[in-house]
């Protein structure tokens, strides 16, 4: 039997988000900002994917003992079921690059690291094509699994410029092989871009656009659209503005 569901939606029980940036833009720290936050609600895990690595910029938060390393789709298949078991509420996935080179790797069955490679038609042929079907529609796959084991799920990407595959415009987007970042995009409720400037000696400033934008793939699913940059605190408490324009968006404007 389809399962119903409710479409006077005024909270915010269960969503997805993407963020995308250049290194140091604060992704990873914006996951840990965001289970700091949620943990008050349920329990919470991070997800680091193996060669990501960076999760030492969010080490000072006190988040515990919630971080688990994957690096092939059988573990994130088994921390996906270890998420419904321990009935996760919020989790962030560090690396959708690394996920998705995994993903590759086992395709090709590349275990050993001078077998590594991506699909090639010189070498695979007209199975070169088939090869990068079946990792975008895996990567896919992946994302799903993980963000039905949660409430909230959160992944981040580094960002690349990209030449849009129907509208042949210059955007930026997830830097992922395959014109897989553009499709991941859609995959989730929000998609933010977050960047970074100087302001002067030891002052950054900070910000993440869910807005349209003609230069960068962003995505938003809210009655009242956001429309201007959220700029972030010096610090912890990114989330909270991030989840608050959220909450306000679900609501439309009254003309």
């Amino acid at each position: 039997m389809p399962n119903p569901f409710n479409l006077n939606l005024s909270t915010l029980e269960r969503f997805s988000v993407l963020l995308q940036g250049i290194p140091n833009s604060g992704k990873t720290f914006m996951g840990g900002d965001m289970l700091k936050y949620e943990g008050q609600y349920g329990p919470t895990c991070f997800i680091n994917v193996k060669g990501e690595d960076g999760w030492a910029s969010i080490a000072g938060m006190e988040l515990g003992n919630i971080g688990y390393t994957v690096e092939n789709e059988a573990q994130v298949a088994e921390m996906a079921a270890e998420m419904i078991r321990n009935k996760i509420h919020a989790a962030v996935l560090d690396g959708a690059r690394p996920l998705f080179n995994s993903i590759i790797i086992g395709i090709l069955q590349a275990d050993k690291p001078d077998q590594r490679r991506l699909p090639d038609s010189k070498l695979d042929g007209d199975r070169s094509k088939s090869y990068w079907s079946q990792a975008r529609f895996r990567m896919e796959e992946n994302i799903k699994l993980l963000k039905s084991a949660c409430k909230i799920f959160m992944a981040s990407s580094v960002s690349a410029q990209d030449v849009h595959e129907i509208t042949g415009e210059k955007q930026i987007a997830p830097d992922i092989y395959g014109k897989t970042g553009s499709g991941l995009v859609g995959l989730f409720d929000f998609a933010g871009y977050m960047t970074w400037s100087l302001q002067g000696p030891g002052r950054v400033r900070r910000e993440v656009s869910f807005q349209t934008r003609s230069d960068v793939q962003t995505r938003q699913r809210l009655a009242s659209e956001i429309k201007e940059n959220i700029v972030l605190p010096d610090g912890p408490g990114g989330w909270a503005l991030v989840k608050a324009a959220f909450q306000k968006g679900l609501r439309k404007e009254s003309k």
